[in-house]
């Protein structure tokens, strides 16, 4: 039938089944209208050309839900409308759809920069860095605050030496400055920096030498199980925790209790091991935002950016074994 009323379907499909993919009330609601999509782009293939557009943009805001067979099924149908994203540009909206559906402009832009980010705008930071940023080191935000925007996650590769710190820790003091920008009577999320343990010191050392002390107050988070038990008890006094590898993996169980706004892989190649106990444990992390600072993201064959984007979109890039 969907083959036959493709554009009647998808026009039910996009101004019905869409929406619920949005209802943080419901998951059942999500799980219902992430299944159905997935049947339908599974089935109809080449012939949801047109309608590409209008699914990616919802399908990627939900590829971050808390429940897992949501993730599953628009990650699924995400990775199989890609591909449709180039034969699409330049055809008109879909004939019987609500002109605003069809021609939703925010979509579209994002589309456009998604595919060639040379369109995307400079960001204006919401604060002032105590440096002023290198031409690259701009572009390196601009792509980070997209991510931001849309929900998505992603890996900075500069090389070594080229500002991956300043780039990250300046979206970060950003979000905060912006949030607290909206005079609620909240302070945005935590964000949870892990690195190797012998960066601890330099990650607060950075963010103290380029942001401003009244936006970020960082806590390093490291020393015995005894030490660390007691400094969990200034973790509401902080907005950004610093920590290592190790002590996640020796900690998930209180770390992975919390959801971090930030959630930042220093040297994120660490995780390329996709059965190690370290990787295991940073999985378990749940965030809003998820970053991966490497300038060597595959370091000996492909699988290894398989499991670091298993980090950063659960289920994109299918199991370790396909």
């Amino acid at each position: 039938m969907a083959k036959s009323m493709t554009t009647n379907v998808m026009a039910a499909v996009i101004e019905n089944a869409i929406p619920m993919l949005g209802d943080v009330s419901s998951v059942h609601a999500r799980q219902g209208a992430g299944m159905l999509i997935s049947s339908l782009v599974q089935g109809l293939g080449v012939e949801l050309v047109p309608f590409a557009r209008l699914l990616v943009v919802p399908l990627l805001r939900c590829m971050s839900d808390c429940d897992h067979s949501v993730r599953q099924s628009v990650t699924r149908s995400f990775a199989a409308l890609v591909p449709l994203l180039p034969l699409a540009r330049g055809l008109a909206p879909p004939s019987g759809l609500n002109e605003g559906l069809a021609r939703n402009a925010e979509d579209t832009q994002f589309l456009e920069q998604l595919l060639d980010n040379s369109h995307i705008d400079d960001y204006k930071l919401c604060t002032e860095l105590k440096v002023t940023l290198r031409r690259y080191q701009q572009e390196g935000i601009n792509w980070l605050a997209f991510l931001k925007r849309f929900k998505l996650h992603g890996i900075l590769c500069d090389d070594m030496g080229l500002g991956k710190t300043l780039q990250a820790s300046a979206i970060v003091a950003s979000d905060v400055a912006e949030f607290r920008a909206l005079d609620t009577c909240e302070d945005v999320q935590p964000s949870l920096i892990v690195c190797p343990s012998t960066l601890v010191g330099h990650w607060a050392f950075e963010i103290e030498k380029y942001i401003d002390a009244s936006l970020i107050s960082t806590l390093q988070y490291s020393g015995s199980a005894q030490e660390r038990i007691c400094l969990r008890e200034q973790f509401h006094k902080h907005n950004v925790i610093i920590t290592s590898y190790d002590v996640v993996r020796k900690d998930i169980d209180y770390l992975g209790q919390s959801l971090w706004n930030y959630c930042i892989l220093d040297e994120g190649h660490i995780i390329k091991n996709a059965k190690s106990k370290i990787t295991a444990a940073v999985k378990q992390l749940k965030s809003q935002h998820r970053l991966i600072l490497s300038g060597t993201p595959i370091q000996n064959n492909i699988m290894d950016l398989w499991s670091l984007f298993d980090f950063l979109m659960p289920g994109f890039l299918g199991t370790d074994r396909q």
